[in-house]
């Protein structure tokens, strides 16, 4: 084995070197290694390369006695011995990155891996002293290299060193992956066995080979650990994505909010900075005439808030829908969510009762944003309150209630801090002053415009910068408006391919204004009507131009109208009698079913044939208590 690697040194030399020159260039853009494991695969790759090639030179110039391999062979020989220090220090470097990425370690580097830099530089200057004195090697007059009397002294820092790196790894081995374990022992333990070897057999690198195949070892197992870490990543982004939706769904996100209460009216927004966030809100009737309204933060984010607010807000729904007072539910949330709070976090909560006949509001405000109020007398001003101290500091503390008074059209906002911590680029807040300056821009819109003009505003301002805080907003006004009636018109070729564009239109357009469970009714209509005109009011119609089917969509106030017209021959599939149902189903005969569950969905169903036309219009109360 020796005499084999003495034979074709110099081509595996030319082999390794290539490889580490390969390495360096992967290493450059590669974006999932960590920063100070880049860099200190750099170190060695750049050493291996460099002493690789000078070695495999100074072998090649050895005995040359021309200017060219005079020169050749010091330099070389001296890149050899300075960088196969710089090697080991990269290697030093790779063992203080795995504490530096390393969390749970919080940085604490072992004192005596700092030590061992000392030590190198040590190793460096003995080396550039002995340049002078030929105590390592000296060149006769052939030019060819000899081991010089002290030549036993360049190995002994580096021993010292990879002893040292060798206690480091074993003591950290419970701690690292078994497979990046394996080439770090290695590269301690080679490189010694390698030079008591080299020791023995003169004119051969086995010391500089080993390092250098450790090296690329090491490379291939930290890409690997890379590859794993992108592995579980995308795993996780996944589950988190999946409890974005869960969280999202906990809040209510339909608009209207009450589409049968006009009254008043509501809406509501929040976006998490991260996958899942500590920020939420939510509404709910106490009784017809009580609206519970709450805003609250947690502090902290990523999964840890999320957690504590599914806690807090089940805690504060929990309590709200039995008591009507407040101070007295913050007081109770405090107690329930102060036990078991581990991770020392807390919650800053506004929770109002709003009694919708007379405007009268009662609100506690536990280390809350202060609400924002308008009037068209006086805009949007902030209504500055004491604040009591957020959920979770102090045990058994006393909230207490305040009292607003809310005319006819007047607005509240609240909020969590994220909107006017919103950064930009020069690192300025967005900032209260901006905040009102936005609202009463934007005073003459409705809530969910006002909502919606705020975020545009926060993206305009904090453009090309990443979101650090959630951002949740609200806001109600007194007996608005009535709503704009929303109308949508589409045509549909009759035929079985269109049923597809058909269902979509009818889904875009319907699951935002009623909701889930109302649109998922509506297109089981619409798939059973439109499926009914293809089969008997076109059926003796060929040309594919003429079988023309429209669909209206028509919201006004708490009613769906879905008018759908064809021309084709006259066709009332309301005459089709009920099935009776209370036979089995191989008693009763075939058809119908479909039009009976038609029936049974809409509220109202008509039929007419005008202008050559079928029409038939269904009506639904949607949101219907």
């Amino acid at each position: 084995m020796i005499e084999f690697i003495q034979n074709h040194q110099l081509n595996i030399m030319f082999g390794l070197s290539s490889i580490s020159g390969i390495i360096i260039i992967f290493t450059l853009f590669t974006k999932y290694v960590s920063k100070n494991k880049r860099k200190a695969i750099l170190i060695m790759a750049v050493s291996s390369f460099i002493l690789l090639r000078s070695d495999r030179l100074a072998y090649i110039y050895r005995g040359d006695i021309s200017t060219t391999g005079y020169y050749m062979v010091r330099i070389c020989n001296f890149l050899v011995f300075a960088t196969s220090l710089s090697l080991i220090y990269g290697f030093n470097h790779y063992l203080i990155s795995m504490y530096i990425d390393n969390p749970k370690e919080e940085k604490k580097i072992p004192i005596i891996l700092r030590i061992t830099k000392i030590l190198l530089l040590i190793g460096e200057i003995l080396l550039i002293i002995s340049q002078f004195t030929n105590s390592y090697y000296y060149f006769d007059e052939n030019n060819i290299y000899h081991r010089g009397k002290f030549y036993i002294v360049c190995f002994i820092i580096p021993l010292i060193i990879l002893i040292i790196q060798f206690i480091i790894i074993i003591t950290y081995n419970e701690k690292e992956k078994k497979y990046i374990f394996i080439p770090l022992i290695l590269f301690t333990i080679l490189p010694i066995i390698a030079t008591i070897i080299q020791l023995f057999f003169y004119g051969i690198s086995l010391t500089n080979i080993s390092s250098v195949g450790v090296v690329v070892v090491l490379y291939a197992f930290t890409i690997y650990d890379a590859n794993h870490l992108i592995e579980e990543k995308g795993k996780l982004e996944k589950e988190l994505l999946i409890a974005r939706d869960i969280q999202m769904n906990e809040c209510p996100n339909v608009y209207p909010a009450f589409p049968d209460r006009e009254e008043f009216d509501l809406y509501a927004i929040m976006n998490p900075a991260k996958e899942v966030g500590g920020d939420f809100y939510d509404y709910f009737f106490l009784d017809k005439d009580h609206l519970a309204l709450i805003m609250a933060d947690v502090s902290g984010k990523g999964v840890p808030a999320a957690l504590n607010m599914v806690k807090a807000k089940i805690l504060l729904k929990g309590t709200g829908l039995y008591i009507n007072n407040p101070a007295k539910v913050l007081g109770l949330l405090n107690e329930g969510f102060i036990d078991n709070n581990d991770l020392n976090m807390f919650i800053t909560v506004w929770f109002g009762i709003l009694e919708i006949s007379s405007g009268k509001l009662i609100y506690a405000n536990a280390g809350h944003e202060d609400m924002i109020h308008y009037s068209k007398k006086t805009g949007y001003n902030i209504i500055n309150t004491t604040h009591d101290i957020p959920i979770g500091v102090i045990n058994n503390y006393n909230y207490k209630n305040h009292e607003f008074k809310i005319e006819k059209n007047d607005k509240i906002f609240l909020y969590t801090d994220g909107v006017k911590d919103s950064l930009n680029k020069k690192k300025k807040q967005f900032g209260i002053d901006n905040l009102l300056r936005t609202l009463n821009k934007n005073k003459d819109k409705n809530v969910k415009e006002t909502v919606e003009s705020i975020q545009k505003e926060l993206n305009i301002y904090s453009k090309d910068c990443e979101q650090f805080d959630d951002i949740t907003m609200l806001c109600y006004e007194q007996s608005p408006k009535n709503r704009d009636i929303i109308k949508k018109k589409e045509n549909f070729k009759a035929n079985e391919k269109e049923i597809e564009n058909v269902i979509k239109y009818v889904k875009e357009n319907l699951i935002k204004e009623i909701g889930k469970e109302d649109t998922k009714q509506c297109l089981i209509v619409i798939d059973e009507l439109f499926s009914n005109i293809i089969k008997y009011a076109y059926k003796d119609i060929k040309d594919d131009r003429e079988k023309i089917v429209t669909i209206e969509l028509i919201i006004e106030k708490n009613t769906l109208k879905m008018v759908i017209e064809d021309n084709g021959i006259p066709f009332n599939p309301l005459e089709r009698i009920d099935p009776n149902t209370d036979k089995r189903a191989n008693q009763r005969e075939i058809g119908g079913l479909g039009i009976f569950i038609v029936k049974k969905i809409m509220n109202k169903i008509s039929y007419q044939y005008k202008d050559n036309k079928n029409i038939i219009t269904l009506e639904k109360n949607i949101y219907k208590k």
